[in-house]
Parts: C-alpha cells; structure tokens; sequence
C-alpha cells in the first residue's frame, strides 16, 4: 500500500489562526508524522506544518487558511499513482501550483513559479519545492516534535496531561547516561543516531516510538553495528510484550479465562506509567545490548547480513 499524505505551511505565529480555522485542537504528542492523524511541528525556519494522512484532503484547506493566515503554502503525495503537487495561496488567492503531471485538465503548473531547485526530477519537484520555502519534506525532515490535533470539543472533561516528551526527557535520560550513552542536551527521541554508545567495539543507538493523548505509550527500539575487516555487521530491534508459548493446559485453564476477562482498571497517571514501562525496557534492552543475554521481550527486526 502506497503513501497518501498531505500538509499545509504556515508562518509559525499565525499557529492560533490556523487551529481556530480549522477547529483543532492539542490532543497530544507523537513520534512521527504518517500513520497517526492529524499532527502538526514547528520548522527550524519558522514556518508551522500540519500534516494528515490519506483521510485528510489539506490542500482542498489551502484557500481557507491562507485567508485566515495570510500566506499558506501545502503540498500532497500519492504514492500509488506516482503523483505530487504543491500550492501558495496569499488572502485566499492562489498563487502558484505545480503538480508532476497534469490532473483531471489541470495543467502541470499554473501563476508566477519560485525557483525550481535543479537537482529535482519531475516527480520530486513540486515537494523540492515546497521544502526550499519552508524546509519540510514529508518523512525526511528530522528533528521535529510532533503533536497529535483532534477536533475541537464542546467542552474539555479534563485538563491537558503535562508533556510526554519532557517526562522522558527528566526520567528517561539520566537513566541511559548513567547507561552510558551519549546524545545532545535536547536529543530527539524518536531518532535514531542521536542516543548512542560504543560498546565492546560495536556502535549501537537507542530510540523510542512514542505517543500520548487517548493512546499513550513509549516503545524502545535499538540498533546495534560493527565493522570487521571492512564488513558491516549488525542489528535491530526492540523490546516488546513477553513471548511465552504455554502448554495446552494452561492456555484453556479456568485460571487463565478469570485472568484473560478481568482487567485491571487504567491507571490515572498513564504518562508515570507509560515512563514506569519504559525504564523496565530500557533495562531489558541494556543487558541484551551488553552481553547478547536474550529475554522473551527482546524482538529483532532486522539482522545484516543476512545469514543463510
């Protein structure tokens, strides 16, 4: 299945303008852009993205917005059709589009067009565009804090959860230094190459998949690498639930039905316990990483190169 994304760009302090025209609002924090809804980051240039996946057409929002912000700028990809397009609408008026080919009699490109960065084929052009205004590119730019948007509700039932990313950040890393790894003062958690250590002669990095709002939870993954005699070898992973294959007894015991239908109520404090998960797996990852010493959490996703 291919990807179907699209996004709109706006200057960072029209962020109220763009939510209220919208009617969004903060629901949360995520890891990534694809495949959760809507999100929106701040870009290191000062423009604001909002990004939604193939059940969200933004730039049909393009005219709207930018009447409401003044200047907006949006860009679409559907992978499974091999096509892309960008616009720039100004006070509600296009200003440029260019689409990698024409589109039910819409030609290629229509107004005055910005440069063009040379090195693009037609295809990656109007998103090489659209990222030499802004400086985003959908999957590729790294470093951005994520948030989850929900439509607005009537009324709030509770109030906002403090951040996920800064409970990671005051509990989550003191851990991995102690650990020792190494990464910058504000690292970006959910890449990887940022977190890392050299170990007994292999490189290995650590990261998390993570999200709060309705869902809240942090998944660890790892990667670890070295190179002998010019071969790279390595490889990468996580931690997951427990892998336990039980007995046909104990799978259909009266015992094992009471536990399987009684759940215990949510904790009230899922960010302390979605920190308080990540902290077990975090040591579960640790000792594997150390001494290859295996536990029914550990999963390995990928391993190079391949043996046969």
């Amino acid at each position: 299945m291919g990807l179907k994304l699209s996004w709109v760009a706006v200057k960072a302090e029209r962020r109220e303008a763009l939510l209220a025209c919208l009617g969004l609002e903060l629901a949360g924090e995520v890891s990534q852009e694809v495949g959760v809804g809507l999100v929106m980051a701040e870009l290191p240039s000062g423009w604001l993205v909002l990004v939604g996946d193939a059940s969200d057409d933004l730039l049909d929002e393009l005219p709207r917005v930018s009447e409401a912000c003044g200047e907006a700028l949006g860009a679409e990809i559907i992978d499974t059709e091999s096509f892309t397009r960008a616009k720039a609408y100004r006070d509600g008026r296009l200003q440029w589009s260019l689409a990698s080919e024409e589109d039910q009699g819409e030609p290629m490109s229509m107004g005055e067009l910005p440069p063009i960065p040379s090195e693009a084929d037609e295809y990656e052009a109007p998103l090489a565009l659209a990222e030499s205004l802004c400086g985003y590119r959908a999957g590729e730019t790294d470093g951005l804090e994520w948030f989850r948007l929900a439509r607005r509700a009537t009324a709030r039932t509770s109030p906002p959860e403090i951040s996920l990313r800064e409970a990671m950040r005051g509990e989550l890393l003191p851990l991995l230094q102690d650990l020792g790894w190494s990464f910058p003062s504000r690292p970006a958690m959910a890449e990887a190459g940022v977190i890392t250590r050299e170990l007994h002669g292999r490189q290995q990095s650590i990261w998390f998949d993570y999200s709060s709002g309705v869902e809240t939870y942090i998944n660890v993954r790892f990667l670890s690498q070295e190179v002998n005699d010019g071969e790279e070898s390595g490889l990468s992973g996580g931690v997951g639930p427990p892998r336990v294959k039980l007995s046909f007894w104990q799978r259909f015991s009266w015992k094992r039905l009471s536990e399987a239908t009684s759940h215990p109520p949510p904790s009230t404090d899922r960010i302390g316990a979605a920190i308080a998960k990540a902290r077990e797996e975090i040591a579960v990852a640790d000792v594997y990483l150390r001494g290859g010493v295996t536990d029914s959490r550990i999963y390995i996703s990928h391993r190079w190169p391949r043996r046969g």
